[in-house]
């Protein structure tokens, strides 16, 4: 009989023990659980052997700068998959209207000069093409414009290896925008990109020249 009574007591105590306890285990086991899912919830870690374009973008961008912002970082993916190093030059002009390639606007101008920073912003070695005016036509309050004849040369004269061109296109509701970078060497397109602006009352008003 006394070995059944110390039965009965060591599972009294075994209870009030769990029940004492119970309360700290049950909170500890729901904080392991939520870690567990947000660490098989959190976004893969970007490959070592990817293209390093992580630069810091804490304010919100305006959608033209986002665009412009967006087709230089996919122009500079297109450099580096074709080996373009960091330290060879590119050189940039204003775009201009696929109608008219002696017609640039306040548009073209900032469009070139947003994406030519953010190439800069990844590494690559921007050259002010206002430096390089006897290799350039110029036109006043209209931007500076490659001539083609000269593309060829520019590799040899000073010393850019590559050029950024484009061109945009005016509908109703949209202007569509190709840009490309040029190889000076043998005028060949080493990348490109086309994308398109909502034709609203902002790019409307840069369209003035």
């Amino acid at each position: 009989m006394v070995p059944r009574l110390q039965f009965l007591n060591c599972l009294r105590e075994l209870y009030l023990v769990f029940r004492y306890f119970f309360p700290f285990v049950f909170v500890a086991w729901l904080i392991l659980a939520g870690t567990a899912g947000c660490a098989k919830n959190a976004p893969p870690a970007a490959s070592k052997g990817g293209v390093a374009f992580t630069l810091p973008d804490p304010q919100p961008y305006s959608n033209l700068l986002e665009s412009n912002y967006a087709a230089a970082d996919s122009l500079g993916r297109g450099l580096r998959f074709r080996g373009l190093p960091l330290d060879e030059p590119i050189m940039a002009a204003s775009f201009v209207n696929i109608d008219d390639l002696t017609e640039s606007s306040t548009l073209g101008r900032i469009v070139s000069e947003q994406i030519a920073s953010r190439l800069a912003q990844h590494g690559f070695k921007i050259v002010e093409v206002k430096l390089r005016e006897e290799s350039v036509f110029i036109k006043e309050g209209e931007g500076e414009f490659l001539l083609s004849r000269e593309v060829l040369n520019l590799g040899a004269t000073r010393g850019a290896h590559a050029v950024l061109v484009g061109t945009y296109a005016v509908s109703r509701d949209f202007i569509f925008i190709s840009t490309r970078v040029v190889r000076t060497e043998d005028n060949s397109v080493v990348t490109g990109y086309d994308y398109e602006l909502l034709n609203d009352a902002t790019t409307r008003s840069m369209l003035k020249r």
